[in-house]
């Protein structure tokens, strides 16, 4: 595959994924899971993005900020949280719903979509994510029940939970796949390993156009637009 327009993305495991072009790197929802960090504190990024405030999507983000001088990115609670941990103020940059957050290389648009409190019930606000890098169209949904706009918009690659309680259920997550349309899906937060078989199967029979992938953590995968309208990927 060729250079340039190419996307790269690493599935660091749970709802952790690193996305890199030649121009930048982004890295969303770094968390701590069974007080282990998924991504080690000395990881080298230009920007992470969080989708929520709680410790499973912010996680040791704001260790990684300070060694690689990264902006975090999230909502007000999430940003909150981050200063308190002791991110630096001129790292830490609030997103509001609908409006694009642009640099070099790279425009996301934050959504606000919301997740089941479990613990004290209700719901809290959790940020969905639509990257545009490398001529791709990512949608990151983080842990959702709503599926707010994501089923109209123009999506390549979508990433989306498919856990239940918190988050989707599989037929919720499957729904949201048929009217969106997206090239490529990629389930994440499921919590047997039968879940990620069901999505692939109801994806399978339903999902025209689309092809559903399961990654194993660190494993790579790669698309590029190639000849400019030719989607092409691979995994590694």
């Amino acid at each position: 595959m060729g250079s340039g327009s190419l996307l790269k993305m690493t599935y660091m495991g749970h709802t952790t994924f690193r996305f890199e072009t030649d121009e930048v790197s982004l890295l969303v929802n770094p968390g701590i899971w069974d007080d282990e960090p998924v991504v080690p504190a000395d990881h080298d990024v230009r920007v992470i993005a969080v989708t929520n405030h709680v410790n499973d999507a912010l996680g040791n983000a704001t260790e990684i900020a300070e060694n690689a001088k990264a902006w975090i990115l999230g909502n007000e609670a999430t940003i909150q949280k981050a200063q308190a941990q002791g991110g630096k103020p001129w790292l830490l940059h609030v997103l509001r719903s609908e409006t694009p957050y642009e640099i070099p290389g790279m425009k996301l648009t934050p959504f606000s979509l919301s997740r089941n409190d479990i613990e004290r019930g209700g719901r809290f606000e959790n940020l969905g994510f639509y990257i545009e890098m490398g001529k791709m169209k990512i949608a990151y949904l983080g842990d959702t029940v709503v599926r707010g706009p994501f089923g109209q918009l123009e999506i390549d690659i979508m990433i989306t939970p498919i856990g239940g309680n918190d988050v989707f259920e599989v037929k919720d997550a499957t729904s949201l796949c048929i009217d969106a349309k997206p090239r490529v899906v990629f389930p994440m937060r499921w919590t047997s390993p039968e879940q990620p078989k069901k999505f692939m199967r109801y994806i399978d029979q339903f999902g025209q156009g689309t092809n559903a992938l399961v990654l194993e953590p660190g494993q790579v995968f790669q698309a590029e637009w190639a000849a400019g309208n030719e989607f092409r990927y691979k995994v590694d």
